[in-house]
């Protein structure tokens, strides 16, 4: 069955706020893989330079346009595939990962079977692993080589990691969730370091190539989450690659804090209702709520079957503006400003609320006119609904 989309459009006064309803349903025999866009083909374009340099759901450490190949001839299948460096001559351990978040969360104590394909011109697959987190990996100052890794490649008793490493091999391994799994990392784990000579000519890095990455259930009475289709549609919403993730990376290890851990249940979540308030809703260059918006809310409450209502998301934004810091402060008082309303409301007191600040880094129109950054200054409200 295809998506429905229902649009219902509010006036009020010189404005229009828009609500969305998304119907996604699980297509019959689909493969019931917890990563998205294993295989690469899905292509990101950043929100910096409008480019598809990288790929949609998955974030590389390194530089994303020499990580990310689109060439049929290195990829393993279709067209894409992605890199990491495990070291590099005469560098002391430069390593990069490439990482992704979960579309479900795992049942503690099933077994789950992570498999992809991967090659290097090198000897070096014998202590290349996978590791599980609780929290996005891309905030962690831990180097790599101080890490444990969930699973080693060379675990698998039937990956000979002896054997050249130019061709395409397909790793099998197996993991027994604790339950706590949200994101998921691979990269090169070794205590030891490369920094030798790569004995290629003009190359000084010791690439390997991954494709076709999978993480699938043993269990045949377990199925995919109803909510998957949500949950990779805001996994793709994040296009920050360059600066702008750099920028949001820094500042949460300058604090050394971590940013909220996505929400990921195995809850039937199939519709997704989504209210956006424009800024004029509230005061101007604070997070105070303007009376008028109080009716706004209520309205979209009305909409919307209470009882299904498992958790909502609300998420602000602002234009480009001034300071950066500044507007990432302002965006995220404003989606608290707004969750404090709904939870004073006692029909919403019990709803599982969260609640972030986007700042300028997923604007929807150019911030070049006013009326471009107008629409990028706004609060979004995404209500998961159980069918």
């Amino acid at each position: 069955m295809g998506r429905k989309k229902l649009t219902l459009r509010v006036q009020i006064k010189r404005y229009t706020l828009t609500l969305i309803c998304l119907a996604t349903f699980l297509p019959h025999g689909q493969s019931q893989n917890l990563l998205a866009n294993g295989s690469f083909e899905d292509e990101n374009t950043c929100t910096e330079y409008q480019v598809n340099c990288s790929p949609e759901a998955w974030i590389s450490s390194g530089n994303g346009f020499s990580n990310y190949f689109k060439d049929p001839h290195l990829a393993f299948d279709g067209s894409h595939c992605m890199t990491i460096e495990a070291g590099k001559t005469r560098n002391k351990y430069q390593r990069t990962f490439i990482r992704s978040q979960l579309l479900c969360s795992l049942v503690k104590g099933n077994q789950y079977k992570f498999e992809c394909y991967v090659k290097s011109p090198h000897p070096i697959l014998d202590s290349i692993g996978i590791y599980f987190t609780s929290y996005d990996f891309l905030f962690d100052k831990n180097p790599l080589q101080k890490i444990t890794p969930s699973l080693y490649f060379n675990h698998n008793e039937d990956y000979n990691v002896s054997s050249p490493d130019t061709n395409w091999k397909k790793i099998t391994l197996y993991y027994r969730a604790t339950g706590s799994e949200k994101f998921i990392t691979i990269a090169n784990f070794s205590k030891r370091d490369i920094n030798s000579e790569t004995g290629l000519v003009m190359e000084n890095h010791f690439y390997v190539f991954v494709d076709k990455v999978s993480l699938t259930t043993t269990d045949p009475k377990e199925k995919i989450c109803a909510g998957w289709q949500a949950t990779k549609a805001i996994i793709y919403e994040q296009n920050e690659r360059h600066q702008y993730l750099d920028r949001y990376v820094r500042f949460y290890r300058t604090q050394n804090k971590m940013p909220p851990p996505p929400a990921l249940t195995a809850n039937k979540m199939t519709r997704i209702d989504t209210l956006v308030l424009p800024d004029v809703l509230f005061a101007t260059g604070k997070f105070d709520l303007q009376k008028n918006s109080y009716q706004v809310l209520e309205k979209f409450f009305q909409t919307i079957n209470t009882k299904n209502l498992d958790s909502l998301v609300i998420e602000g934004h602002t234009d480009s503006l001034g300071n950066w810091e500044n507007n990432r402060v302002l965006s995220e008082q404003r989606a608290r400003a707004v969750a404090a309303y709904i939870t004073s409301q006692s029909a919403f007191s019990n709803q599982v609320i969260i609640t972030r600040g986007w700042g300028p880094l997923k604007p929807v129109a150019g911030n070049n006119t006013a009326a471009g950054r107008q629409k990028n200054r706004r609060v979004e409200i995404l209500a998961y609904l159980r069918e």
